[in-house]
């Protein structure tokens, strides 16, 4: 069995700069170069995010990643002014917290997660 849950994720992006900006203003994360086309954010707990060029974002059916928050309603407030948008709206999970989805400024969905 793995140790840790999630070692290393990469979101596709088709302007690094821009997705590095509503990243950070979003979550605090702070991507550096690492090699052509590639920024990576690294959290120094065994887990490392990495921001892809590409050509060309394709959406829908994905895996999605959800980024434990504090306050969804806070990041929510967010979204839509640094350039990304709603996709699902906070939803209650039973006896765990709750979720929201997000699209990125490329359309990539994020999902936010706030515990009881």
């Amino acid at each position: 069995m793995a140790s840790d849950l999630l070692a290393h994720a990469e979101i596709p992006s088709t302007d690094l700069d821009k997705s590095k900006e509503f990243l950070l203003k979003l979550f605090g994360w702070e991507f550096k170069p690492f090699g052509k086309g590639y920024l990576l954010f690294n959290t120094h707990k065994g887990f490392t995010l990495g921001l892809r060029k590409v050509d060309k974002v394709s959406t829908g059916e994905t895996t999605i990643f959800h980024v434990r928050v504090k306050s969804i309603e806070e990041h929510l407030g967010k979204v839509k002014e640094l350039g990304g948008d709603i996709f699902r709206e906070k939803t209650i999970i039973p006896a765990m917290g709750a979720y929201a989805l997000i699209k990125d400024p490329d359309g990539n969905i994020l999902g936010l997660y706030q515990t009881n």
